[in-house]
C-alpha cells in the first residue's frame, strides 16, 4: 500500500515529536493510523482526531444549519435558499433569486472538495442544470443557490480549538475569449513539475487535475463545457476543487479572522477544521464583520478531514507545522489544547 501525502507529513511530523505513527489492522487502511507517545496511543483518519464525534461532523457537513447556527453567532455567512424536492429548480423562487443576485453559485447542501459546486452561473438554464446535479449528489436530495462571491478562498486551519494557519487558495481559472480549449489549459496546468499525482503520492504541494474524473466533468457541464470546449468572451470558468496556487498568509490576515474561524469551530463541535472564507487579500487584512452584507467576505464552511497540507506544503510563502500540532494535540502532548469536540452547538 502507498502512503497518501497526508499520511507522509503525518508519518514525518510524527518522527520529529518522537513519537510513532504506525497502520492499523493487518491489512492496513490509508484511511487510519496509529500514532504512540510517551502516554499512550490513539488512532486517527486523517486528519481527524478521535475527540470528533459522529454528531459535529453531520453538523458540519450539512451547510444550511450550519450557516443558520453560525450567523446567530455574529459569524458572517451568505443568505441562501434550499433547493429540494418541494422547489423546481427552475421555479419562481429560483428565477427570483437569480434576479436579486444576479450571478450565483450552487452546491450540494453536505458535501466535501467542491463536488458538485458550481459558482459564477448566470443564466437560469445553468443554474437549473446546475441544481439537479447538486441534489443527486446530496445524500438527502438538497442543493443551495447563493450569490457568487467574487475574490479567492481563505483556509483557516483551526487545531483543537486554536488557530493554526492561514492560505489564499487560488483556483485555476480560465478566462472567456481564451482561445485554448478546456484540455489544453489543462494540460499546460499540469507541466507545473509541482503538480503531484494521487497514483504516486509525494510531497507536491499541487495534484495533477484528472481531466477524465467525473467531479472535473460535472464542474465543467455546469458551465456547458466539456474538454474540447473554449470558454465564451464575456464569460469564465473557474475549477472549483482544485488550487493553482496556496500561498501562506497566516501572517498577513487581520487576527479577527483567525478568532472568526475559532468561534465557528467550536459553535460546531468540530475541534480540528479547515475553515473556508471567500473575500479578497484586501478584505482579509481589515476585521471581519459580525453580519454578512453584500460586497463582503463571508465564510463559506466548516470542513472535517482538513487538508492540512495546504498549510505544511504550500505552493508559496513559509510551511507550517500543522501536523505537528495535530499529532500534539491528539496524543495530548505537554502544552497541547484539550479535547474540544464536546463543545454543544446552540448552546444559550
Amino acid at each position: 500500500m502507498i502512503a497518501s501525502r497526508t499520511n507522509l507529513l503525518l508519518a514525518a511530523a510524527a518522527l520529529r515529536l518522537g513519537v510513532r505513527c504506525e497502520p492499523v489492522g493487518r491489512e492496513p487502511s490509508d484511511w487510519l493510523r496509529r500514532l504512540v507517545g510517551p502516554a499512550g496511543s490513539v488512532v486517527v483518519s486523517k486528519t481527524r482526531s478521535p475527540f470528533l464525534t459522529q454528531v459535529a461532523q453531520t453538523l458540519a457537513n450539512h451547510k444550511r444549519i450550519a450557516r443558520e447556527l453560525l450567523a446567530a453567532r455574529d459569524i458572517p455567512v451568505v443568505p441562501s435558499l434550499l433547493v429540494d424536492e418541494s422547489v423546481a429548480v427552475d421555479g419562481d423562487a429560483v428565477r427570483a433569486f437569480l434576479a436579486t443576485w444576479g450571478r450565483v453559485a450552487v452546491k450540494p447542501n453536505s458535501g466535501n472538495r467542491a463536488r458538485g459546486v458550481a459558482a459564477g452561473l448566470t443564466e437560469l438554464a445553468l443554474v437549473a442544470g446546475a441544481l439537479e446535479r447538486a441534489r443527486e449528489l446530496d445524500a438527502d436530495e438538497e442543493a443551495l443557490i447563493e450569490p457568487h462571491l467574487d475574490g479567492t478562498n481563505l483556509r483557516i486551519a483551526v487545531i483543537g480549538g486554536r488557530f493554526a494557519a492561514a492560505a489564499e487558495i487560488r483556483r485555476p481559472s480560465l478566462a472567456g475569449g481564451d482561445p485554448r480549449p478546456v484540455a489544453q489549459w489543462v494540460a499546460e496546468l499540469n507541466a507545473d513539475p509541482r503538480r503531484g499525482t494521487w497514483r504516486a503520492p509525494s510531497l507536491a504541494p499541487l495534484d495533477q487535475i484528472e481531466l477524465d474524473d467525473d467531479d472535473v466533468l460535472v464542474a465543467l457541464a455546469a458551465h456547458g463545457l466539456g474538454p474540447g470546449s473554449r470558454v465564451p468572451a464575456g464569460a469564465s470558468f473557474e475549477l472549483l476543487g482544485e488550487e493553482a496556487e496556496t500561498i501562506d498568509v497566516t501572517d498577513d490576515i487581520d487576527p479577527s479572522w483567525g478568532e472568526t474561524a475559532v468561534r465557528a469551530c467550536l459553535e460546531l463541535g468540530v475541534d480540528v477544521g479547515g475553515v473556508d472564507f471567500r473575500g479578497t487579500r484586501a478584505q482579509f487584512s481589515r476585521p471581519a464583520p459580525t453580519a454578512w452584507s453584500p460586497g463582503d467576505p463571508a465564510l463559506l464552511e466548516v470542513n472535517v478531514s482538513p487538508a492540512l497540507h495546504l498549510h505544511a506544503l504550500p505552493s508559496v510563502g513559509a510551511a507550517r507545522p500543522v501536523f505537528e500540532a495535530f499529532i500534539a494535540y491528539c496524543l495530548q502532548l505537554p502544552g497541547a489544547p484539550p479535547p474540544c469536540a464536546d463543545v454543544v452547538a446552540g448552546r444559550p
